[in-house]
């Protein structure tokens, strides 16, 4: 098998999607409020930042502060999914949080208008015209979320591997198209892609330690792992500072050596 992240529009017919996917395949199905649950394991910095963020849009200091620490939490919660394998990711813009992977495939779901508009009516017990405002209004809020969050327009289809227009296809032509992208032998998980997957899970496990760590305020650090050895890029830091960011990821599992570098910590981990 192979991770599949699935970015949809508000009331788009995807649930029903994913639960035949997982009937038919054993796939584990995934959503953001799944990765909120592991973020909220990192504490109570974790479940603030997760909080803030989402009411920051509008605040743009404030937005600034949490974006990397946003990043940093989450995409550790989707490296943790994916590294078990045999995954699908519904959400918005979750595919934007990691970087290519060879046996990861990106979807996008575009249901019209009209079967939204049926199916909130359904769901919220709404007039019409209230359907299409809520629609609207969401569709707005989450596109400007990945402009923010990502610099990316999510309805973008060069973003994505494959484009399912739900209009012209039905639920189980959709879930028998996404399945035999699954199953097929170029989208599963080589040596060479697990370790790609091992790697930005460390480095992530390591920046998210760094991050909620009562030890160190220090949010600009990151963490490049390889084999074990790791280099941390951050500012430069006095002994004692730069001991104690040392100590933290060591202690993290996985990590068998590490090294502090002064530089410029990307928004994705690097190759050590």
């Amino acid at each position: 098998m192979s991770v599949v992240l699935i970015s949809r529009g508000t009331m788009s017919g995807v649930e029903l999607l994913v639960q035949r996917l997982a009937e038919r395949t054993g796939a584990r199905c995934v959503s953001r409020e799944d990765l909120v649950t592991l973020v909220n394991r990192h504490g109570e910095l974790a479940r603030r930042i997760v909080e803030r963020l989402s009411n920051a849009e509008k605040a743009y200091e404030d937005f600034c502060e949490l974006r990397r620490p946003y990043l940093i939490l989450m995409r550790a919660a989707l490296l943790e999914y994916a590294q078990q394998d045999n995954l699908v990711y519904h959400g918005f813009s979750g595919h934007l949080l990691v970087p290519a992977v060879p046996h990861f495939r990106t979807i996008r779901i575009h249901a019209p208008v009209p079967l939204r508009v049926r199916m909130t009516m359904r769901r919220m017990q709404c007039i019409e015209s209230e359907a299409v405002r809520y629609i609207e209004g969401d569709d707005d809020e989450r596109t400007r979320w990945a402009r923010f969050m990502y610099g990316k327009d999510i309805r973008d289809p060069s973003l994505y591997d494959v484009c399912i227009n739900l209009g012209r296809t039905s639920i189980d032509m959709a879930c028998a198209i996404v399945q035999g992208i699954m199953q097929d032998p170029e989208c599963k998980a080589t040596a060479e892609s697990q370790a790609i997957v091992d790697r930005l899970l460390l480095s992530s496990r390591i920046e998210a330690a760094l991050l909620t760590d009562p030890r160190t305020d220090v949010i600009e650090v990151g963490a490049a792992a390889s084999n074990g050895h790791v280099v941390v890029t951050g500012p430069y830091l006095d002994d004692a500072r730069r001991e104690t960011i040392l100590e933290i990821a060591r202690h993290v599992p996985g990590v068998e050596d590490v090294e502090y570098r002064c530089g410029f910590a990307g928004v994705f981990p690097a190759e050590a």
